[in-house]
């Protein structure tokens, strides 16, 4: 790796660990200067701003998860949909703790920006494998569409869309207190985007899963949403 590369990486680890101790907007770049002992001119030739550096760990992690389903040993076509579209949402596992990090820079004016990005990473990494698998689906006749190619983008701009609109609905609640309706609301929320899904594909009603309500109770609980 050469000099400027490891600087870089350097950053990026550290600002994601500062990011998580102390939250998003408590870090400054300062903080991450201090921490590895750099001068701003150093910082400012990798990263323009903040944001620029938080969005670039957004498009890392994505390509990290998906290189890590890449890996993974061949199964049914249908529980490879399943966990693509399930995996490709930040609600579990480690992601729940970045989401942790990440849900309150979604109130702030950079927020769309990062979320976009991020978005647009996770897109460009599944979309390949979601296009394999959609393909192997309709071989084996559990799916069918015209248009496989531009389908396979379409089922992850909603996929996206759904753990966008999630992620906002929870930013809105925090600090409100606990509504026991919430979750009922979201799983709601979740249906819908799933029925969307499966009659995009032909698929039966029940095929996909997105977020099972298991999932969805621990990352609300996560962020002290209910009880």
């Amino acid at each position: 790796m050469i000099k400027g590369d490891l600087r870089k990486k350097q950053i990026l680890e550290t600002a994601e660990a500062l990011f998580t101790e102390r939250g998003y907007e408590q870090t400054g770049v300062q903080d991450i200067l201090d921490r590895l002992r750099l001068s701003k001119g150093s910082f400012y030739h990798h990263f323009e701003s903040k944001a620029l550096v938080l969005q670039t760990i957004c498009e890392h992690r994505a390509e990290r998860a998906a290189a890590a389903f890449r890996e993974e040993k061949e199964e049914s076509a249908l529980g490879r949909m399943n966990r693509l579209l399930s995996g490709m949402i930040p609600f579990q596992g480690e992601g729940l703790t970045f989401l942790r990090m990440l849900l309150p820079v979604l109130a702030l004016p950079e927020g769309k920006s990062v979320l976009a990005g991020y978005q647009e990473a996770l897109k460009a990494a599944w979309e390949p494998m979601v296009r394999e698998t959609l393909n192997r689906l309709m071989a084996e006749e559990n799916a069918f569409c015209r248009y496989p190619e531009e389908t396979a983008g379409i089922m992850l701009d909603l996929v996206n869309d759904l753990w966008g609109a999630v992620s906002q609905e929870m930013v809105r609640q925090l600090g409100r207190d606990q509504d026991q309706a919430f979750l009922g609301r979201l799983l709601q929320t979740v249906s819908a985007y799933r029925a969307a899904l499966e009659n995009l594909i032909s698929a039966p009603y029940g095929t996909l899963e997105l977020m099972n309500p298991e999932t969805l109770a621990a990352t609300l609980t996560a962020f002290a949403l209910r009880d």
